[in-house]
């Protein structure tokens, strides 16, 4: 199943699957990447009650071992759907048998997401149905074109930011590098994901953006209560999609689901709610 909205300009698909963006178009011009399967066969699930992996690929809870999948169970199930008017769309999520089997917790999750002329707001909110602390992330995985318009040169494209920045990147193998050393673009290219993920934490920034040198379109990450930003591609040159994805925490040997950086603990039937927003423009109206 799937439900679209639309404001005056912006067109938004969502799946009940992962509660997954499928389409994000600004005046018709799809932003999103198409799930090819031969390098990337989804294309923005969203991401709970981790982001990331567990690098043994379990945690351990009150002296118990649990399974638990790379991004976490939210991707790989079907959310209930609601169109609440023109522009909001509802996602929601409660456990079932299954869930608790890998994640020990009655919870809701709920992804609102919101149109407001040509920004898309997703806003996460998370209820703790259980009598213990409940620890988890947010994010979303998602999968822009590279480039964005067909013909262009993926090596025009870059990341810039709001400020200048000088932040390192890692992924959870152990593996670091410089992102950026005081500058605010950050040019890509595929060789730059031959190491898989590129996390960053902390920027001073509020926002990145994602566009091209000859490209007029832009999307625009406001990033608020995510400290995190999980950047990854596929190193083949022929594997046209780059991912940017706000996350609350990040990667973990574990071994306990709380010692993961940055991970939540949300008290005993109470909820808590995150947000981030996209901005489409053209750089020609500016």
């Amino acid at each position: 199943m799937e439900l679209t909205i639309k404001s005056e300009r912006v067109e938004l698909t969502v799946s009940c699957f992962g509660a997954e963006m499928r389409h994000l178009k600004l005046d018709g011009f799809e932003y999103l990447w198409c799930g090819d399967e031969k390098f990337y066969g989804r294309v923005s699930p969203c991401l709970f009650p981790i982001t990331g992996r567990f690098m043994d690929g379990y945690y351990t809870h009150d002296g118990k071992q649990y399974p638990m999948q790379l991004n976490g169970i939210a991707m790989e199930k079907h959310f209930k759907m609601e169109l609440l008017n023109d522009s909001q769309i509802k996602c929601t999520l409660n456990e079932d048998e299954e869930t608790l089997q890998v994640y020990p917790y009655k919870f809701q999750l709920e992804i609102l997401y919101t149109l407001k002329n040509n920004l898309l707001d997703i806003t996460y909110t998370v209820t703790n149905n259980s009598d213990d602390i409940l620890p988890y992330s947010v994010g979303n995985h998602t999968a822009y074109k590279w480039p964005l318009v067909d013909g262009q040169d993926p090596n025009s494209y870059f990341f810039r930011f709001e400020k200048n920045e000088t932040l390192r990147s890692f992924n959870p193998f152990g593996w670091t590098a410089d992102f950026l050393i005081n500058e605010n673009i950050r040019p890509i290219h595929h060789s730059f994901y031959e190491n898989f993920t590129r996390s960053i934490r902390d920027p001073k920034s509020e926002w990145l953006e994602y566009t091209g040198a000859n490209c007029d379109y832009v999307v625009r990450t406001y990033r608020k209560n995510f400290p995190f930003i999980a950047n990854w591609a596929r190193p083949e040159a022929d594997a046209n999609l780059v991912c940017i994805e706000p996350c609350i925490s990040i990667s973990s040997h574990g071994p306990d689901i709380f010692d993961r950086e940055g991970i939540r603990s949300l008290d005993p039937h109470t909820s808590e709610n995150v947000s981030y927003q996209l901005l489409l423009y053209k750089k020609s109206e500016q």
